[in-house]
């Protein structure tokens, strides 16, 4: 047979992929950012109806509604296990069927061998000539896959074909396809606020001609990103491939060339589907996508010279410990690729480590400090304070790297906001962090 006979003698409808394919008791992967959201309603159609249960689901902020929210899905019949939360996320664990699994990205390949999904329901490309579709530059790892005992493939020709190390699986290889050519795109982060680019200020004076960039989500990244316009010969080995990123490189301030691992390519894990980068992407062979187990690695990190790490927290205590994921005991978010790349970069040969923070929060009790003596009750140590390197707010920048702790509570209160400083010294040395 023909890969286009292949293809359509597989081809069906959402609801008989599911049913053709999908069991009670079946664990699935679903990926994560825009996902094959056609064939998982029809999932979620067949555990409220009770023709499936015992259903869970394995993935990470997705960007695609697929009604989490539905007080009618049986909380007992169905569980979503993610490891890094959107608002769809927070949605469904408001709802009771939403977990949170902590997991550093670096260890993907290892989670996925312990969940051994019996499905996968991803979107892709539709085949090439050659009869191989083509997972996009979407934030899972091919590991969800290849640990899959078989594929649902929901197709969709908007998908930008990208260049990777396990990005193409030929018609032969999955089970059944759903075509469902939907053209929505993620829109362009927000441009940064004042107080981002104030932050981002700090950071871009120590960056270097050929550094090796690494940027998370948000605005501070963005306003770094686009602020290295002027940097010559940069490289990029990063989680995240973002919008700022192919900007840079297609001006030539990215060119990869001083890259000491992996030289001449950009090297990512996932994109964000928004036009920009969706266009840059495209069959670049420049820009290589890779599972998280490998760009997260952090031997790979750190095999970069000068590499430079910019995350950011939700807040930090005097001691330099990093609540990067939850606010108290609610998960707001995951523990993602951050401490990979804190250590990667800390351990790269002229390597540094930025966390980004706003000095304040505000909050329905008022403006708080991010700074603070303590973490709240419930708050998650993403990062551990003695991999903590330079920590920069709008009012400065510090370096915790083999500091002790009166050194560390000092500087972070130099770059509090002035508001909470006195106050911060004097619970400081009332609990004698500082002497």
């Amino acid at each position: 047979m023909t890969y286009e006979e292949i293809y359509r003698s597989k081809l069906m409808s959402a609801e008989d992929a599911v049913e053709s394919q999908v069991k009670s008791g079946d664990k699935i992967a679903i990926g994560g950012l825009a996902l094959a959201d056609k064939v998982l309603k029809a999932v979620i159609s067949d555990v409220k109806a009770g023709r499936l249960e015992d259903i869970s689901l394995f993935g990470n902020l997705i960007t695609s509604d697929i009604g989490l929210d539905d007080e009618d899905i049986p909380k007992d019949k169905f569980r979503y296990y993610a490891f890094f939360n959107g608002g769809y996320e927070r949605a469904g664990a408001a709802n009771g069927i939403v977990t949170n699994v902590p997991l550093h990205l670096s260890r993907f390949e290892d989670y996925f061998t312990f969940v051994d999904p019996d499905v996968a329901i991803v979107p892709m490309t539709p085949p090439d000539e050659h009869g191989y579709c083509n997972i996009g530059p979407a934030g899972y790892s091919p590991s969800q896959i290849n640990h899959s005992k078989k594929i649902i493939a929901q197709i969709n020709k908007h998908i930008p074909r990208v260049y990777g190390s396990s990005h193409d699986y030929h018609v032969s290889q999955i089970a059944a396809f759903v075509e469902n050519h939907d053209p929505t795109v993620v829109p362009p982060s927000a441009p940064p606020t004042a107080m981002e680019e104030k932050i981002a200020s700090y950071i871009l004076d120590m960056i270097p001609d050929g550094a090796c960039i690494q940027l998370g989500i948000g605005g501070t990244a963005n306003a770094v990103g686009y602020g290295l316009k002027d940097k010559k010969h940069l490289g990029i080995h990063s989680e995240m491939f973002t919008d700022s990123m192919a900007y840079l490189q297609s001006i030539g301030a990215v060119d990869n060339s001083r890259k000491t691992f992996m030289h001449g390519l950009s090297v990512a894990g996932f994109a964000f589907n928004t036009e920009q980068t969706n266009s840059f992407i495209a069959n670049n062979p420049k820009v290589y996508f890779t599972p998280y187990s490998f760009v997260n690695d952090i031997r790979n990190i750190a095999a970069n010279d000068n590499m430079i790490s910019i995350n950011t927290s939700l807040s930090i205590d005097l001691t330099g410990q990093l609540c990067s994921e939850s606010i108290g005991f609610r998960q707001f978010s995951g523990s993602g690729g951050q401490v990979d790349y804190v250590r990667g970069a800390t351990l790269s040969k002229g390597g540094k480590s930025f966390i980004a923070v706003s000095s304040v929060a505000e909050t329905k009790q008022g403006r708080v400090s991010r700074i603070c003596l303590s973490l709240a009750p419930g708050s998650v140590v993403t990062t551990l304070r003695a991999e903590t390197m330079y920590v920069v707010t709008e009012y400065g920048c510090v370096n915790l790297q083999f500091c002790d702790i009166p050194t560390r509570a000092k500087r972070l209160i130099s770059i509090a906001h002035p508001d909470f400083r006195e106050e911060l010294t004097f619970e400081a040395k009332k609990n004698g962090l500082i002497y």
